[in-house]
Formats: C-alpha cells, sequence, structure tokens
C-alpha cells in the first residue's frame, strides 16, 4: 500500500488515526492531492466525495451530528475553503466537531497572480476554536515535531478540550501526486485529560441558598442533544414541582411536568400577568432558543438571578441580566443540587405555568379543529401521523416554529440548524445524517430552502431511509407575519421573493420517488405510504396557499388569547 510523498499528509494521517477520526469529506481538486492520497488511500478511512464545498461542509455535520465524533473536511486551495465557512459557524455555535483541512499555495506564491491563491491562513479564524498553517515542507525532526504538535492540539480543541470546528491549513510544493511506500511509523499522540465538572461545597451552599429563597424557579432549555442523564434528573426535578422546566422541540427531552410548547403559552401573557409568571431564578444552558415570544418576556420582566450553565458559553447573556456563569453541566449541576433544595412549601409557580399550558391546550386543539388548509394544518396533521422513530430535521423560518406548537413531536428526535439559523444548508445536513444513521430520516423545510441547497442532492449519498417535505407557499412565508415586510412596499419582490416553480424535475433529476399534495385531504391519503417507502429516497411537495397562511397563524394567536 502507497501513500503520498508529502510528509505533512502522512502525519495528519497518522495523527487522525491515533485519534481515531475516520470519516472524511472530501471535495474534489488538484492542490489536495496529497491528502486525497494519503487518506483516500489508507483503507482506514471512510471517505465520501462532495464537489460543492458549501454542500460538503453540511454533509459532514450531519454525519458529526449523528455520530457524535469530528468528521474531516478536505479542499483544494482558494474559494473552496470559504465555502465551507456557513457549515463551520453553524458547528461553531453549535458545538459539533469538524475538522477543516485546506490545502494551499505556499506562502511565497501569495498575492502573486497564481491561480486559486487567496489568504487562506486564518481565514475561519472567528469562528473555529483553533487554526493553524502547517510549514511546506518538513526538513527535520524538529519539523515533525511540530507538525505532529500543531495536528495533535488541533483535535483537542476539536472533541475534547473544547467541541467545535477547528481549520488546519497546508501548503504544498509541487509536484502533488507523488507517492511513497506505507511505513509502520510511530505517532506520538498528546492526551488531554478533562477535568471533572463538579462544583465544591462552598459554591454548591451559595447556589442552594439562591434557590432556597427563590419562590419563582424558571428553566429554559434550548438545543439539546437530550441525553439520559440530564433526562434523568430533570424528571427527579419535575417530579417536585419546585421548578418550571420550559422545553422546545429541539430540547429532546420531554416527560411529566416538563411544559412543552412556550409560544402557546407565552403569547397569551397579558401584562397584567407579567409579575405572576416573571421568574426569581432563571437557568439557562447552552443550545439555541427558538421562541422570539420568551425571549422578549424575559427582557422585558428580568429575574432577580439568571445562571447560565455551560462548559462552552461561559458569559452568554441573552437575556440581558446574567448574574452567575457556571461552567459545569446542567445535568451535574442539578444533580449536587437535588439534595440541597428545599422541597417543602408551596408549588404556586409551577401551577401558574402548568395552569395555563392546560388551558391553552384547549384552545389550541379547539382551533385545529376546524383549521382550513394551510401551513398550519399541515403541521397538524403531520403530527398525528408520524411514526415515533423517524429523526425529523426542521428547516429554519417558519418551519422549526411550527413544529415548536404542537406537543407530538417533543415525542421524537429534533434537529434544526440553528447555530446561526440560516437556511443555506438543510438539505445536506439531513442527508449526511440519514446515511451514517441507518434511522428513518425526515426533513421538512420550506421551498425556499429547498431549493437554495439543492445540490445537497448532487452526490451518490441518498438513501432510502431519508424523507424529504417541502411545504411550497411559493415564497418566503415567514415575512408576511413578523412585523415590518408588509408595511414596507417590497414585500413580494424583495421580501417573500414570490414564485411559482415547482420542485418535481429536481426530485426527477436526481432520481427521488415524488409525490404532492395541495389539499390536507390528499396530504393525508399520500403521507402514510410516503413514510413508509423503502425503497428509495422519496420527496413529498406540499403546496400551501402563500396568502391564506398567516391569517390563518395570526388568528390561531389571537383565539389563543380568548382563555378564560
Amino acid at each position: 500500500m502507497s501513500t503520498s510523498d508529502k510528509k505533512t499528509a502522512r502525519i495528519l494521517s497518522s495523527v487522525f488515526k491515533s485519534h481515531e477520526i475516520r470519516d472524511v469529506v472530501i471535495s474534489p481538486g488538484s492542490r489536495n492531492a496529497p491528502l486525497i492520497i494519503a487518506l483516500a488511500g489508507d483503507d482506514y478511512f471512510n471517505c465520501y466525495t462532495i464537489v460543492d464545498e458549501r454542500s460538503a461542509g453540511f454533509f459532514a455535520l450531519g454525519m458529526a451530528i449523528e455520530k457524535k465524533q469530528p468528521v474531516a473536511l478536505v479542499c483544494t486551495s482558494g474559494s473552496a475553503l470559504l465555502n465551507y465557512y456557513p457549515a463551520v459557524s453553524e458547528s461553531f455555535y453549535r458545538h459539533i466537531p469538524l475538522v477543516v483541512v485546506s490545502a494551499d499555495r505556499p506562502a511565497e506564491m501569495m498575492d502573486q497572480g497564481d491561480g486559486q491563491t487567496i489568504r487562506q491562513n486564518g481565514a475561519l479564524d472567528k469562528h473555529v476554536n483553533y487554526s493553524c498553517s502547517l510549514p511546506s515542507v518538513v526538513y527535520d525532526e524538529q519539523d515533525e515535531w511540530y507538525v505532529n504538535r500543531l495536528i495533535n492540539e488541533a483535535v483537542i480543541n476539536c472533541h475534547v478540550r473544547k467541541r467545535g470546528p477547528v481549520h488546519i491549513n497546508i501548503p504544498f510544493k509541487e509536484p502533488l501526486y507523488g507517492k511513497t511506500g506505507m511505513t509502520a511509523d510511530k505517532t506520538r499522540v498528546i492526551e488531554y485529560i478533562e477535568p471533572a465538572g463538579i462544583l465544591n461545597d462552598s459554591h454548591l451552599n451559595k447556589l442552594a441558598e439562591i434557590w432556597n429563597n427563590s419562590e419563582n424557579v424558571l428553566i429554559l432549555l434550548g438545543e439539546n442533544e437530550g441525553s439520559g442523564e440530564l433526562r434523568n434528573v430533570l424528571k427527579k426535578l419535575a417530579e417536585t414541582r419546585k421548578a418550571v422546566v420550559l422545553t422546545e422541540t429541539l430540547t429532546n427531552i420531554a416527560g411529566e411536568n416538563i411544559l412543552p410548547c412556550i409560544d402557546r403559552m407565552v403569547s397569551t401573557i397579558s401584562e397584567e400577568e407579567y409579575a405572576v409568571f416573571r421568574p426569581d431564578l432563571l437557568i439557562t444552558t447552552e443550545g439555541a432558543v427558538v421562541s422570539k415570544m420568551v425571549k422578549t418576556f424575559l427582557r422585558k420582566n428580568p429575574p432577580r438571578y439568571h445562571w447560565h450553565v455551560s462548559k462552552y458559553e461561559p458569559l452568554m447573556d441573552t437575556y440581558m441580566h446574567l448574574t452567575h456563569s457556571i461552567p459545569v453541566k446542567l445535568e451535574q449541576l442539578t444533580s449536587q443540587l437535588l439534595s440541597l433544595i428545599n422541597k417543602n412549601g408551596k408549588n404556586r409557580y409551577f401551577e401558574f405555568w402548568n395552569n395555563r399550558f392546560e388551558m391553552v391546550s384547549r384552545y389550541h386543539n379547539e382551533y385545529l379543529k376546524q383549521t382550513p388548509w394551510s401551513d398550519l394544518k399541515v403541521f397538524d396533521v403531520l403530527q398525528k401521523m408520524m411514526p415515533e422513530q423517524y429523526k425529523v430535521h426542521w428547516g429554519n423560518s417558519t418551519v422549526v416554529r411550527y413544529a415548536q406548537l404542537f406537543e407530538r413531536f417533543y415525542k421524537i428526535r429534533n434537529y434544526s440548524n440553528r447555530g446561526t439559523s440560516g437556511i443555506d444548508g438543510t438539505v445536506s445536513t439531513a442527508i449526511g445524517a440519514a446515511y451514517v444513521s441507518g434511522d428513518d430520516m425526515l426533513l421538512v423545510t420550506g421551498d425556499l430552502s429547498f431549493m437554495y441547497d439543492s445540490n445537497g442532492l448532487w452526490n451518490k449519498y441518498l438513501t432510502a431511509n431519508l424523507k424529504i417535505i417541502v411545504v411550497n407557499n411559493g415564497g418566503g412565508g415567514i415575512f408576511r407575519f413578523i412585523p415590518g415586510p408588509s408595511e414596507s412596499g417590497h414585500l413580494e419582490d424583495y421580501f417573500e421573493v414570490t414564485h411559482s416553480k415547482s420542485i418535481q424535475p429536481l426530485a426527477e433529476m436526481y432520481g427521488l420517488n415524488y409525490l404532492c399534495a395541495t389539499s390536507g385531504e390528499e396530504f393525508e391519503t399520500l403521507l402514510s405510504a410516503f413514510l413508509e417507502e423503502k425503497n428509495r429516497p422519496s420527496i413529498m411537495e406540499v403546496i400551501t396557499p402563500a396568502k391564506e397562511n398567516a391569517k390563518v397563524l395570526k388568528k390561531y394567536f389571537e383565539h389563543l388569547k380568548e382563555i378564560k
């Protein structure tokens, strides 16, 4: 077996193997030939080819989400690297481990009119945990030590000391395609021992005192993997009813006395009720919160204490009243505090929220019984028929917000690219996740998001376990019900971007099974067979009335406010 004759490429390969980084997504090029030869030529690595670097980045993101392990990205020099940036920024804010490896021209050729040559070193620095540029030539043992150390440091900052993207830039001099025999050189591995995230008794007692002196305790959870440990400790806490736990679909935690569907409740809180629902102690953790309503409520009605509990975001002050930054996992803190929390006394704060949830749920169900065909109805039908074994990737803008309104979706695994909340990689992320998962995978996305990332279908990794529902409302439907665009005079041309395109040609070009629904009855009839299709990837286009959707949703929230 042979490998690249470039020493830096060989060291990279050996360090990756030592740290058990197996999955590598490669975009074709010439300057990255030494990396392709070193990685694709070694049976240890699982190498994938995605031509479009922007799609490749999100494909790798989806793989890393499923595997919970670093995935490497390899590209050629020039603008190829910059096309990784949307996926890199998403992984940065969601702490998903990606190792970006960019081939580069030698430093002496920078800004000299040479083709595919840009300032790559440090190009991603604002959104990576670590970056380095390796020497273009390794001359001696000290150079080898240096390259080895830099790559070890990158990997440690990717998924051990920190979690998130890192960037390794490697300049290569020509010739690029030389090979040499594979050797069994011993590779130095630097092991990072992660400290235990446990608070001492002094800190715990101070925090317990604050908790026990706070009548209204609110725990607000955003996007989360929903680990079993966190789920169990929150279940124990919820049983005491000494805190209100609010979740979203992306929290991936549900259970008795844990309250979902935040927007349904918060939208009904009047100014006269602010004092009743305002927390004395707010506890948050890493992971984006989708609900804009709850952010607005908490900024207007600040808690006396706000603890942000996170290893990765030490000073995240989303609600503008942070008092304590606690660098541990929420499950560790809560487990330590459980025995110190005073479980006696009244549970009025929980009862206020729980009663509101039950009242709003009745009004929610009442409204849906008479809801006409619309985006809202699509999600109502879907939640009734969704098998619980499915994992769902939600598109951004309206899609993920509609999903928040339905309690049934909280019982399945949910994902969405909410790190930056962009529309640019939803298709590619879901495809990458479906390919390595083997589980039933559904992507629900809007028409603009789907078309924007349609290159995500341009690869050989589409699997039969993948299903895609595209809610086609003829444009960016969210702009019809957020304040501003409708009054601007430019709604249809510059905000909504109205169109009448069907996605059928795209589905046919890429060989997907295609279905189309234009009414509630048609959608309900087709949905079961669509979700049970096992032979090839399928896509269903669901066409809804653009101008009616916003009216239906506005009336929905108006109806909830009628609670008595």
